[in-house]
């Protein structure tokens, strides 16, 4: 009987031990634990199996067993051999096998995620490998949650994914990442921006200092669909497209469009370029509004040709046109040849530069700019064409 308790106990064991090791980490800081034995996770019913049928055979054999001594008299068995012994063994068995459906229990997380400063905040979901129960999914939550600039983290271990909420100018999805992967799971290369309500900032640049215009431009169209971009940016004529994706209130935006002012505006008649502005509804303070404000921008330039892209349409063709992992292009500039033409799908740019913060892996880092660099990188440019 000694046999069947130990082996019951360790078959149990290792049915949970994918869930119970989550647990071992929070509490001992071994997270090389999780990565070492989240693997278990597929052999679980297997254990389960071996572990009641072990017992089954058990529980037969102390039912069966009559030892008596030579005079006929009931013998006391060891403690050990014991039906109380097997008791308790078939509950211990129970309760590891069980272990998956209660250890949030052991779990449970009470500390509060941080106050962001700012209202504009990001969401982005990434794919977690190596989940296997809730034990897993408040594992990972509690870790994300410690990281300053982090709002709010839902782990699932069925979908395999983790979404979070958090502030962009605090910690950027490469700390949220590695934060993910020292808890012993590891994360996907994709990533899915999952609220376009993206917060305005950049790593490497200050502030800038960029007003909105103070009157409204009659220079904007509404775009309700893309046939409408798609006509105006075949319309053009020109030797060169130049096309740019703004936020009519980020202040990086708008400073991008004083750079298309310096570098492109001055010299449009002289290199025979075409305009095209979308002003793009990417942040809360978004709107047809501070749209026609920021389009005023461009009014002395009547063939600069503007939308206000309400729905975000245009950014994701844009951003797949890059890459096709691409999501939601904005505070990006975008040069094409004057003979490409849009039909089924939007022409690749023979050159591009942007704004896009460290989230955005699906583009060149090497052709981010930012500020003063900005207008300098436009404006070469264009005086290479």
């Amino acid at each position: 009987m000694k046999t069947q308790s130990f082996l019951s106990v360790l078959t149990a064991l290792s049915a949970s031990m994918c869930c119970i090791t989550p647990v071992l980490a929070m509490t001992t800081g071994t997270t090389s634990l999780v990565t070492s034995l989240h693997w278990t996770e597929p052999l679980r019913p297997y254990f389960i199996g071996i572990s009641v049928f072990v017992l089954g055979f058990a529980w037969i054999r102390a039912f069966k067993s009559s030892a008596n001594d030579e005079c006929g008299c009931e013998q006391k068995p060891k403690f050990i051999q014991s039906k109380t012994f097997l008791t308790i063994v078939t509950l211990v068995s129970g309760l590891l096998i069980t272990f998956p459906s209660y250890s949030a229990y052991f779990l449970k997380d009470d500390s509060a995620a941080v106050a962001l400063d700012q209202q504009e905040y990001s969401k982005i979901e990434l794919p977690v490998k190596g989940m296997t129960c809730t034990s897993c999914e408040v594992h990972i939550e509690s870790s994300l949650k410690k990281i300053n600039g982090v709002r709010a983290v839902q782990a699932s271990y069925s979908q395999g994914t983790t979404k979070i909420e958090y502030d962009p100018a605090k910690v950027n999805r490469d700390q949220l990442v590695a934060a993910i992967n020292e808890t012993g799971y590891s994360v996907g290369a994709s990533s899915t921006l999952l609220d376009h309500k993206e917060s305005c900032t950049k790593e490497t640049c200050e502030v800038p200092l960029a007003d909105l215009p103070k009157h409204k431009s009659a220079n904007l169209a509404t775009l309700n669909d893309l046939d409408q971009l798609r006509k105006a940016f075949n319309d053009q004529s020109k030797s060169v497209k130049f096309v740019a994706i703004l936020s009519s209130t980020c202040k990086w935006c708008i400073q991008g469009a004083q750079s298309i002012q310096k570098s492109i505006i001055e010299k449009m008649n002289d290199k025979n370029i075409g305009v095209i502005v979308v002003w793009t509804n990417m942040l809360k303070s978004d709107d047809a509004t501070t749209a026609q404000y920021s389009a005023s921008m461009f009014d002395d330039k009547k063939n600069v040709v503007q939308f206000f892209d309400v729905k975000n349409l245009f950014g994701d063709v844009v951003a797949r046109t890059i890459n096709s992992k691409g999501e939601k292009a904005w505070d990006i500039y975008l040069f094409f040849d004057g003979t490409a033409q849009w039909n089924e799908k939007l022409p690749r740019p023979f050159e591009y530069v942007h704004q896009l913060g460290p989230d955005y892996t699906w583009v060149d880092r090497t052709k981010y700019f930012c500020g003063e660099k900005l207008t300098q990188r436009l404006d070469e440019i264009t005086k290479s064409l």
